[in-house]
């Protein structure tokens, strides 16, 4: 029997992790089933009530033992979430279907809007899975977004996970060996790194017991590329998933005029009001695509992407991507921009004096200029183009800023 089994909400904003609990659950299950494919999904990144990764797993596997791996399940659910945490809400499903495009379509739902815990329960029930919920089993729509993903375009990740009484302590991992491994790698593994602020990024920063992880763009390369990173503590277990992150597979192309809260969307406008920076660094521009506006931002976590934002002037084609933030005025936060054409920029100075090159000045409003040294008068400001220093292309945020979902340049 070809089981699916997606999970979802186990941990809490500090502690554990929905991974492990999949990679110990797959130890498990493979005394009696074979585990075909373990799958780590990333949803809606804008919904303010996600989980800390806001990621779900799901387990394929072949196995002539439903109940048994049911039961196994189930039992290491309730022994591995942090259910007394607030926030922490479980959700399992059990589907020995086919997973159809109803599955794919909740999927994308979950992945681009906002899905309720009914919808949820609708589908499951429709479908003759079998599931269970803890606390408010807002966990069962990620564990179902999960079984059903559409992973056509996928990434992997390969997860090396501490040793229980190194959980909360600092991670033991040399640094120079990360970045040998990022410049070994680069045109397949992703985000290990941050040049602009020398970080390393294949390490969270919370109490969970992650030791690291690396993405890449195909499985094998992962067999490879796990040896170079030097840590000096014992890894506990390990395990690969197969992932939507880095594929951009949360964006839709709309119109400014679809646009609605908690959406990732793809805009193209023109920009009509020129960037302005406000209190804390944040750079804040207008666009419009004929018929409505909407406000773009840079924040300041982006750090020298904002330096290409404040390039922007008012006449200038882009394309816009990142998440709408449902704040008094809806808001694009930016994770890539593309300038696909440039306005001219000019300048209006005080014209030369056309018989001594000397300075000229105002003669008063409305009466043109003088020259300071021989009185020759001249009538209209001289009109400079300027060069503009940004150029057309497509730009990315810093990989510290960068969404799971996002699709780094290099893979672009």
């Amino acid at each position: 029997m070809r089981l699916h089994i997606g999970i979802d909400d186990t941990d809490s904003k500090n502690e554990m992790c929905t991974t492990y609990l999949a990679a110990t659950l797959k130890e498990k299950l493979e005394f009696f089933s074979t585990v075909i494919e373990m799958r780590l999904v990333r949803l809606n990144p804008n919904i303010p009530w996600k989980t800390r990764g806001n990621g779900a797993v799901a387990l394929i596997i072949d196995t002539d033992n439903y109940k048994r791996a049911r039961n196994v399940t189930k039992d290491l659910v309730k022994e591995m979430s942090c259910l007394d945490e607030d926030g922490t809400n479980p959700g399992m499903v059990f589907y020995s279907g086919e997973v159809d495009e109803d599955f794919t379509s909740f999927y994308f739902k979950a992945l681009r809007s906002i899905v309720t815990i009914n919808d949820a329960v609708n589908l499951a029930e429709d479908k003759g899975c079998e599931y269970y919920t803890f606390n408010s089993g807002r966990g069962l729509i990620g564990a179902l977004a999960a079984v059903g993903a559409d992973l056509s375009t996928s990434t992997y990740e390969y997860i090396a996970y501490r040793r229980p009484e190194n959980w909360g302590t600092r991670r033991q991992i040399d640094k120079t060996s990360v970045f040998e491994l990022d410049r070994a790698t680069l045109s397949c593994t992703f985000n290990n790194v941050d040049s602009e602020t020398s970080q390393i990024l294949i390490a969270p920063h919370s109490k969970c017991p992650v030791l690291f992880g690396v993405r890449a763009v195909e499985k094998g390369v992962l067999d490879e590329v796990k040896i170079r990173v030097k840590v000096g503590e014992p890894i506990e277990r390990e395990a690969f998933f197969k992932t939507n992150q880095g594929t951009d597979a949360h964006l839709m192309e709309k119109k400014i005029s679809e646009v609605k809260p908690y959406d990732s969307a793809i805009l193209e406008g023109c920009v009509t009001e020129p960037p302005r920076t406000l209190k804390g660094g944040h750079v804040i521009f207008s666009i419009e695509d004929g018929e409505h506006s909407i406000d773009c931002a840079a924040y300041e976590p982006t750090g020298n992407f904002r330096g290409i934002v404040k390039q922007l002037q008012c006449g200038d084609s882009v394309r816009v991507y990142g998440g709408v933030k449902n704040t008094k005025k809806l808001t694009v936060n930016l994770e890539k921009i593309e300038v696909k054409n440039l306005a001219e920029a000019f300048d209006f100075r005080n014209p030369r004096c056309p018989a001594c090159n000397g300075g000229m000045e105002s003669s008063g409003k409305g009466q043109g200029y003088r020259c300071r040294k021989c009185r020759t008068t001249s009538k209209d400001k001289e009109v400079v183009k300027l060069k503009r220093h940004i150029k057309k292309g497509l730009y990315c945020v810093p990989p510290r800023a960068m969404r799971h979902l996002s699709k780094p340049i290099n893979l672009s």
